[in-house]
């Protein structure tokens, strides 16, 4: 009873205890909307094309660079309107954008566009590490062809070599960045301890440094846990002192945020150590208010940053319901536009100002208190031991004299306070961790913003092919949230999606011998629309293609092979031998389409299936067969030409003898008929000859277009 009056008093004081209204709040669809008239001053148009980059640690971030460079050489980069991210999706994000704004890695005047052919020849510069040499799994003479500075690699593990004379193309450092990014992976190496190696994680148990630092890291969490018991288990103060924390936010930003030391400039990097690198830009000067910006002059996207933030964590929640909110609850952003979410609504305030490099640390947080994939002890854990990496910040919705109130409670009564519910007022503290654990693709942002495609850079869950990404977003879409629309996704290509994605399913998806890494999809909300037709705007409100990027091995036989269309553009137009066959290269290599409509295309441009194993593909055609020893007779080393085959060498070499054998033959018994001969070659010259007009105009159009014909791609 005292304490019912005592609350009534401090509310009376403090005037009151409703609600509070948000600084700088703006209605949700108001703040989707944010920007669009930006950029269609800048670039003439509305935004249409959206990246998102998946959540997934290390590994996420690795996949992502990759689809960065592909699709910057792609040319497709330029077209992007928005970038959305998750966990280690956002640690790329970091990295792209720390190293395209950063004055000191790349020079540019301030209304200049970016050249991208500049940007991926600086960062994406690469060589081929050197025990892959005799291996057969790549051809130096190739990247040899389409980057002077590719081949492989010095033997230190720098990549650089300022002295060797055999090895000029490494004198100024040029493979750096990528150098970096390898040497930099393990984010929770202490840097006392030169924490740059290519060692792998299962060799880390017999070097005695790395059992100095686990029994440290132990120690330090031990310290943290004994400091933590007041704030953070006796009490709900929430105060981060967390060593484990510190940590993992210093291992991000030393990899992905700092700029790599220059050796050539510098000096200091010794036979197996690059110098940790300068993070004065991304802690200092990076900031969403640059990022608005450059957005807004129309030089680079709109980075949107996804954490997770609402879910109950109450202990009669934890027991009663301990299931996952809706993601349109729960899903918190942040962007050069404010941040908010469904649940405490939008601002055109960052909240508490955070810079990108700190929204990204919390959207990776993936130990914490607030998840609820595994059991509640597990929570219990977590926040005892200090493995709570998330981020509370003061709800500004709730008034001071409730947040006094619920720190001066002690456990267990804290458990019971404002902790918990379904409206802005209803919690204490905005609890934020990894997006993840509310929408792990990054793709409901750009949905919102109701961009007509977008792209998906997934590789979660591809062991097992379960989708769980993608079926997480496709549950939380279709159900009715308040004022959101029942939303569908479909992907043509992948059957019995709606199996795969019912809980605790043991289905999933072949991925890794896929034939094409794309699967086309869409959201819309039309119930019905299974194969993903465009339709008119009265049959269905809402409707945006999906390209789903998984990380599959595409066949030989894929008529979208994309890394051998790709290779053998770069060697065309990058040879000057080549440059006769640079148009045909250049028009075979894949392209993208974004506005097309998909009521036109064949089954086949519609749908990935599950391709047959190599096994089972039956027999080759005469002309994939001749399509193999064409190779082979041009230098292609047969190696490589049987593995992207699905064959054995001996087959390909009895193929090419066969085939000679015939020619041979047919020499001898080739008719005296000259001008019936005569007549064939004039039609095939013809035909050639019309081929290559037709090619070259579509080059000279892309060229007139500012379209690139094409990029060296280096291997990472």
């Amino acid at each position: 009873m005292r304490l019912h009056i005592l609350v009534i008093g401090i509310c009376f004081i403090g005037s009151g205890c409703g609600m509070q209204p948000l600084p700088g709040e703006i209605s949700k669809d108001r703040y989707f909307e944010e920007g669009v008239e930006a950029r269609k001053r800048s670039k003439g148009e509305a935004p249409e094309l959206g990246l998102a980059l998946a959540g997934g640690g290390i590994k996420a971030a690795d996949f992502s660079i990759g689809v960065l460079q592909g699709l910057i050489e792609a040319g497709v980069m330029e077209r992007v309107d928005a970038v959305s991210t998750v966990s280690g999706g956002g640690y790329a994000a970091l990295w792209y954008f720390s190293r395209l704004l950063n004055p000191a890695e790349y020079e540019r005047n301030s209304l200049d566009v970016v050249d991208y052919h500049k940007f991926a020849r600086m960062f994406f510069a690469d060589c081929i590490p050197i025990k892959y040499k005799d291996l057969n799994y790549v051809n130096p003479l190739w990247h040899k062809i389409a980057d002077p500075t590719s081949g492989i690699c010095p033997k230190n593990m720098t990549n650089f070599a300022p002295d060797d004379p055999e090895q000029k193309a490494f004198n100024s450092d040029p493979v750096r960045y990528q150098n970096h990014l390898r040497g930099y992976q393990d984010i929770f190496a202490w840097n006392w301890r030169r924490p740059f190696h290519y060692e792998e994680t299962t060799s880390d148990q017999g070097r005695r440094n790395v059992k100095i630092e686990f029994t440290g890291s132990f120690a330090l969490t031990a310290l943290s846990s004994i400091v933590n018991f007041v704030p953070n288990v006796l009490f709900d103060w929430e105060v981060p002192v967390s060593s484990s924390r510190n940590q993992y936010r210093a291992g991000i930003l030393r990899a992905f945020g700092a700029t790599p030391t220059n050796c050539e400039q510098t000096g200091g990097c010794v036979f197996s150590t690059r110098p940790v690198g300068s993070e004065a830009f991304v802690r200092d000067d990076l900031t969403f208010k640059l990022l608005r910006q450059e957005y807004e002059k129309g030089i680079i996207p709109l980075w949107i940053i996804n954490a997770t933030a609402g879910e109950n964590r109450d202990l009669f929640s934890a027991i009663a319901h301990p299931g996952q909110k809706p993601l349109q609850l729960t899903s918190f952003e942040f962007s050069p536009y404010g941040s908010g979410s469904g649940l405490f609504q939008y601002s055109r305030q960052s909240l508490d100002d955070l810079r990108p490099w700190e929204a990204v640390t919390v959207s990776a947080a993936f130990l914490d208190a607030q998840q609820k994939v595994y059991p509640v002890w597990w929570n219990i854990g977590m926040n005892v031991t200090t493995l709570n990496w998330g981020r509370s910040h003061r709800n500004p919705h709730v008034q001071w004299v409730e947040t006094i109130l619920h720190k001066a409670l002690p456990a267990p009564l804290y458990l019971f306070h404002r902790r918990s519910g379904d409206s802005a007022g209803d919690f204490v503290n905005i609890r934020l961790s990894d997006g993840g654990q509310s929408e792990d693709l990054g793709a409901y942002a750009l949905i919102h913003r109701k961009l007509p495609d977008i792209i998906v850079s997934d590789h979660s869950s591809d062991r097992s092919g379960r989708m769980d990404d993608v079926c997480r977003l496709k549950n939380g879409l279709a159900k009715d949230r308040g004022d959101d629309p029942h939303l569908y996704v479909y992907f043509p290509g992948l059957s019995n999606l709606d199996e795969v994605c019912i809980k605790d399913s043991n289905l999933g998806y072949d991925i890794f011998n896929w034939e094409h890494p794309i699967v086309l999809g869409c959201v819309t909300s039309d119930r019905d629309n299974y194969d993903c037709v465009r339709k008119q705007p009265m049959e269905q409100d809402h409707f945006q293609h999906i390209y789903l990027i998984k990380p599959s091995f595409p066949g030989s036989e894929s008529r979208h092979h994309l890394a051998r269309t790709l290779l053998s553009a770069t060697r065309e137009c990058g040879s000057r031998k080549g440059k006769d066959n640079c148009a045909d290269a250049v028009s075979s290599a894949p392209r993208f389409s974004w506005t097309h409509h998909w009521g036109i295309l064949s089954p086949s441009l519609m749908e990935v299936f599950m391709a047959k194993s190599k096994t089972e593909r039956g027999r080759f055609s005469s002309r994939k067969k001749m399509e193999v020893v064409l190779r082979v007779l041009r230098g292609d080393d047969l190696d490589v030409v049987s593995r992207e085959a699905g064959i054995t060498a001996a087959t390909v070499s009895e193929w090419r003898d066969q085939f000679v054998a015939s020619g041979q033959a047919g020499l001898k018994s080739r008719a005296a008929e000259g001008r019936d001969d005569e007549l064939v070659r004039l039609k095939a010259l013809v035909g050639d000859l019309t081929m290559r007009l037709e090619l070259s105009r579509e080059a000279v159009q892309r060229l007139r277009g500012g379209v690139p014909l094409a990029t060296g791609r280096s291997t990472r």
